[in-house]
């Protein structure tokens, strides 16, 4: 874990909160103790976080492009919907097979996993991809934190709007409350955070789910007046009960790429969602072997176990997800901006209830992903490890997110996308598919549980198949994923 940082149950949302380069243990005694349920909650909420305020952004892109190109919207809303499914389907498999491979080497750490499997030649590539990871998430962060402060503050009665900095506000708060947040000696009382935002995407789905079924940001509607962007969903299609873009949206779609482009955009928004994978292996470690498996089997019953929470987790993950996209794109259709919590008005005050409590999820949320940043650069460079700790360091470090999260145009769907291009893509699909295409050539004593590569030569040969498949989907869609979110969005 990140020094300082929280154990295995306080896991993060962002999936490479912990640091990449644990100093513990690779291999540890099975210890674990918690139940199922339980496991399957903590990693629901490593899951769902702010990554999905970027998500109905993608999605009313692809299917106002769609619906430019001359498919019917409730085609396009169909076709996302699959998106949504498969990615949550193939983003389950993967953190499975990391959790497999921790049962099959005996790691507890995903670089530990991955020196047992694939060596110490390329160990460097999960921690650049935490690195990734975590600087992305950083700006998300940041930015999401100077939105929420500058539109608070515009639903003060006594501030004028036009006295209103967003970027001198992200700047102050960072001076003043995220720098020392950071220089905490541990981040253990933030742990909290990870609750905090499970709870603020519960109550921003019920404050969404209010607003879209009350009418107040349609035309006549109470805010509909004070809200910065009209809605552009005009009415709904009597056929399919879907939205239905207009004509005008469809035909001013707001990228400038075609259906393709956008849906790689959302691919990487996806992935960045999904992603808790670097927390695979302390995920299983902690949980508990069921009760009165054999002692010669026990790793195959955990293993049961550890599909259920894994499946149960990002199927609840999938279902806010689609509650918050489809609530926001038919309530703004293709209006709807980066970052959803923009959409709604100042002057709601519902709305600025959910704002705060996401914002301050977030708020505490940055530390633990600065920690394992910093921690993660200054061993990849081979710093010394009090370097780490020094105040200049960390200053530097939330400084540079800062300053991106001020960039004019680089709105939080961009710089969510490149990190699940370039960091969650790797460690979602290419590492966990390369992992277990190598345990099953490993054999010996460096095996301590059969699981899945006892079955028979033509089960192994098809699952050989679908794990190069795999690996090969995750490089694709990193490298036209990353295109599209650097050059096709204009990062």
């Amino acid at each position: 874990r990140a020094p300082g940082g929280p154990g295995p149950r306080h896991g993060r949302r962002w999936p490479l909160a912990r640091a990449a380069t644990s100093t513990a243990k690779d291999v540890v005694p099975d210890t674990g103790s918690s139940s199922e349920f339980a496991s399957m909650l903590n990693l629901a909420k490593n899951i769902v976080g702010a990554g999905v305020l970027a998500l109905p952004s993608g999605v009313a892109q692809v299917v106002s492009k769609s619906h430019a190109a001359g498919m019917e919207s409730s085609n396009a809303v169909a076709w996302v919907l699959s998106i949504f499914v498969a990615f949550g389907a193939l983003n389950a498999l993967g953190f499975y097979l990391v959790g497999e491979a921790c049962a099959v080497t005996g790691a507890t750490t995903y670089q530990g996993v991955w020196k047992k499997t694939l060596g110490d030649k390329f160990a460097w590539l999960p921690s650049t991809a935490s690195v990734i990871c975590c600087f992305t998430g950083m700006v998300a962060c940041a930015s999401v934190i100077g939105d929420v402060a500058a539109d608070l503050s515009a639903g003060i009665p006594s501030v004028p709007h036009d006295a209103i900095w967003r970027d001198e506000l992200l700047c102050g708060l960072s001076a003043f409350i995220l720098l020392p947040l950071c220089l905490l000696p541990s981040l253990s009382p933030l742990a909290f955070a990870s609750l905090l935002g499970m709870l603020g995407v519960l109550v921003l789905v019920v404050v969404m789910m209010q607003r879209m079924f009350d009418g107040s940001y349609q035309f006549g509607g109470e805010f509909f007046d004070s809200a910065m962007w009209k809605p552009d969903m005009l009415a709904f299609s009597m056929e399919s009960g879907l939205p239905e873009v207009s004509v005008a949206a469809a035909r001013q779609p707001p990228g400038a790429g075609g259906p393709l482009a956008d849906a790689l955009l959302l691919t990487a928004l996806l992935s960045n969602a999904y992603s808790a994978h670097y927390n695979s292996p302390a995920m299983f470690a902690e949980l508990q072997t069921p009760e009165g498996a054999a002692q010669d089997r026990g790793n195959a019953a955990k293993l049961n176990s550890f599909a259920i929470v894994t499946w149960g987790a990002f199927s609840l993950a999938l279902v806010l997800f689609l509650a918050v996209t489809s609530l926001g794109v038919g309530t703004f259709g293709s209006a709807v901006q980066p970052s959803i919590l923009n959409n709604y008005a100042s002057s709601d005050p519902l709305a600025a209830f959910a704002k705060g409590g996401l914002g301050l999820c977030v708020l505490f949320e940055f530390p633990l992903l600065e920690r394992c940043f910093r921690s993660t650069v200054a061993e990849l460079l081979g710093l010394r490890p009090e370097v780490v700790l020094q105040p200049w360091v960390a200053a530097a470090s939330v400084g540079s997110a800062c300053a991106l999260a001020c960039v004019p145009g680089l709105g939080l769907d961009k710089i969510t996308a490149v990190g699940g291009a370039l960091g969650a893509s790797f460690l979602i699909y290419i590492a966990p598919a390369l992992m277990s295409l190598k345990i099953s050539e490993m054999k010996g004593p460096e095996v301590s549980a059969p699981g899945a590569y006892e079955n028979p030569p033509a089960l192994r040969a098809a699952r050989g198949l679908l794990l190069q498949g795999l690996a090969a989907f995750g490089a694709f869609l990193g490298l036209l994923g990353a295109v599209e979110a650097v050059v096709g969005r204009g990062v």
